[in-house]
């Protein structure tokens, strides 16, 4: 990937960090070290510039918590907007020292807003099958459960089927072409346990925070999901188990990504 990037150095307060991004990134004259400006430039780079943009960030604990927060907050929108126009991505990288990386997760994640430290309900659990119209036979025949819907995700190339249970989902997922990660999951480990999904108020600041917190991101901006705007955290990050996070109905990726 050819990437437009930045370096911030440790900055401690909220004008180094935009003076910092100026130098790295190149950006206009006109720049006025705010943060609307900030998300505008890093929505639509000026010169125009079809890039991604790819910005390290060291030692995010010396900034203070406000602007840490706030500087967050522009990251996802921008790295939203961006998603929704068909850009290339925009990517934060955090590096801690040794003494950061020492502190607690709940000191780190203090006064981080609830919507992006918590996750809300169990939306769903996935299982792969080799056949929907089988699995049906168990599921909603024999357990009781009430089938919700059954559909075809072309991109994914899937066929997928939702059965309620209390508030919460199982998704039945059948491979549609022998060549999909899906499909190789299927001939390696059989039919079981596939991933989790977890709901969410704002997906773009939950997965910006989490990448602040070291987590690795398959997708790094939410995209479109059968049910609402989703994303995916790596395995390695997550104890072995794929994880994936919905955002709730209503939330800002919801009217970005056309809903």
């Amino acid at each position: 990937m050819i990437a437009l990037g930045a370096e911030i150095h440790g900055p401690a307060t909220k004008a180094d960090l935009l003076d910092q991004l100026a130098h790295g990134l190149g950006l206009p004259g006109w720049f006025g070290r705010n943060w609307d400006a900030l998300e505008e430039l890093l929505r639509d780079p000026e010169p125009p510039d079809d890039r991604a943009i790819v910005i390290v960030w060291h030692d995010p604990d010396r900034m203070p918590r406000r602007d840490r927060v706030t500087a967050l907050e522009v990251f996802s929108a921008a790295a939203t907007a961006r998603h929704a126009a068909g850009k290339r991505p925009l990517i934060v990288l955090v590096r801690r020292s040794t003494r950061s990386e020492g502190q607690s997760m709940a000191k780190r994640t203090r006064g981080v807003p609830e919507s992006i430290r918590q996750v809300g309900k169990l939306h769903h659990v996935a299982l792969i099958v080799r056949s929907i119209d089988d699995a049906l036979g168990l599921w909603r025949d024999q357990l009781g459960l009430p089938l919700e819907t059954v559909m075809d995700i072309p991109q994914d190339r899937v066929r997928i089927a939702f059965l309620g249970v209390g508030e919460s989902k199982v998704e039945l997922v059948e491979p549609t072409d022998d060549t999909t990660g899906v499909a190789r999951f299927l001939a390696t480990k059989g039919e079981g346990f596939h991933h989790v999904c977890f709901e969410v108020a704002n997906l773009a600041e939950t997965l910006l925070r989490l990448q602040f917190d070291g987590l690795e991101l398959i997708d790094t901006a939410p995209r479109r999901g059968a049910e609402g705007p989703v994303a995916f955290l790596h395995p390695r990050s997550c104890h072995g188990v794929l994880v994936e996070l919905i955002e709730a109905p209503g939330g800002p990726a919801w009217a970005t990504l056309g809903y």
